[in-house]
């Protein structure tokens, strides 16, 4: 069927960084479709997956993965050091890959969350992110003035940078401030609905985030929950293919994977949530105003910086793995107020979205 010459083509391009990337343009995509784009959206592994349950009747294209790889025993800075060759490669096969999507689709606009190698010249193109400046840990502080000069440059090529917060910076805070570039607030995205709903497990632990770092949450988490007696809701962050079996007592139910309406329906029944403080999971769980405990990935210093700000605010108990106790956590925690914020905005991400679609 023909397009009508009004309508937009857009291609929205998430990271295949965990799965956050891809569930926070859940509602970027609903909106374009509610003002009359045509969109398709490009990715690779878990994220293209999580985004073909949740689209089923969308055009899909598969991009170059960055395969991000987390280690066991490096520290995260150093880890991601040693790929950084591996990630320029990407993202140099990634222009070419998206050159060649655009030309045969005649796209109009791309929206890029983190892809770097995802803008073409005289085509509009959007980054999203909430990390403009990348937190460096204290024994790397010396190299954060020339790690975030080449992270602006590369953001500058796009015509457009959007933050998914509102420009009190009520979450990101040192993330988003004092920079050189224009910055687009278009308010915090979720895919999730507050709803009423009565609960049905004391405590949910959601799992994510590139691997090795998922399966020793999940190793460190379970097998602590074998002397934990009420209802207890894993949700595993597997999307797609053949995952082995969790051994788990009665009390304990596993899911590899939620779709966003299950998942909306298992984080409201639940009374608390165990997970990584990933932003866009912290946006859901402020849309919902839960309570969580946090572990932030290890060295990974964004969600140790997120995670530490809102224990600071009283807003949710945050430890590191290697610390953490199920009992002592779930008991500190109800010290705790919850997650929410007096902000709330929903008209940002619309207007943004009519301006790059006239």
């Amino acid at each position: 069927m023909a397009v009508p010459p009004s309508q937009k083509r857009v291609l929205v391009a998430p990271l295949d960084w965990g799965l956050g990337h891809a569930t926070r343009c859940i509602p970027i995509i609903n909106e374009l479709q509610k003002q009359g784009a045509e969109v398709c959206v490009a990715s690779s592994g878990d994220a293209l997956q999580l985004l073909k349950y949740e689209f089923p009747g969308m055009v899909f294209f598969e991009l170059t993965s960055y395969e991000v790889h987390y280690s066991r025993t490096l520290p995260f800075m150093v880890s991601m050091f040693f790929q950084l060759p591996k990630f320029i490669r990407a993202v140099r096969k990634e222009k070419k890959e998206i050159k060649k999507i655009t030309t045969d689709n005649k796209i109009d606009v791309i929206i890029s969350d983190n892809r770097f190698g995802c803008c073409v010249r005289g085509i509009t193109s959007v980054f999203i992110t909430h990390q403009v400046n990348i937190l460096m840990p204290l024994w790397l502080k010396w190299a954060a003035p020339l790690i975030n000069y080449f992270n602006h440059r590369q953001i500058r090529k796009f015509d457009q940078c959007w933050v998914p917060d509102e420009d009190k910076h009520c979450i990101t805070g040192k993330l988003t401030e004092n920079h050189p570039l224009t910055l687009t607030f278009i308010g915090m995205l979720s895919r999730l609905e507050k709803r009423k709903l009565t609960g049905k497990y004391d405590l949910l632990v959601l799992l994510s985030g590139p691997e090795p770092q998922r399966t020793m949450m999940e190793e460190v988490i379970v097998r602590q929950l074998a002397t934990w007696k009420q209802k207890v809701l894993v949700v595993r962050g597997l999307v797609g293919g053949n995952h082995s079996d969790l051994s788990v007592q009665k009390n304990v139910m596993v899911k590899n994977y939620l779709n966003a309406s299950d998942l909306n329906t298992a984080m409201e029944e639940s009374g608390l949530i165990i997970c990584r403080s990933g932003y866009s999971t912290i946006m859901d769980l402020i849309k919902l105003n839960k309570n969580a405990i946090f572990i932030p990935t290890s060295g990974q210093t964004e969600q140790e910086y997120l995670a530490h700000v809102l224990s600071e605010k009283k807003m949710a108990f945050c430890i590191t793995l290697d610390q953490f106790n199920l009992h002592e956590a779930v008991k500190r925690s109800s010290d705790f107020l919850g997650l929410s914020t007096p902000l709330h905005n929903d008209q940002l991400l619309p207007a943004a979205i009519k301006k790059i679609l006239l």
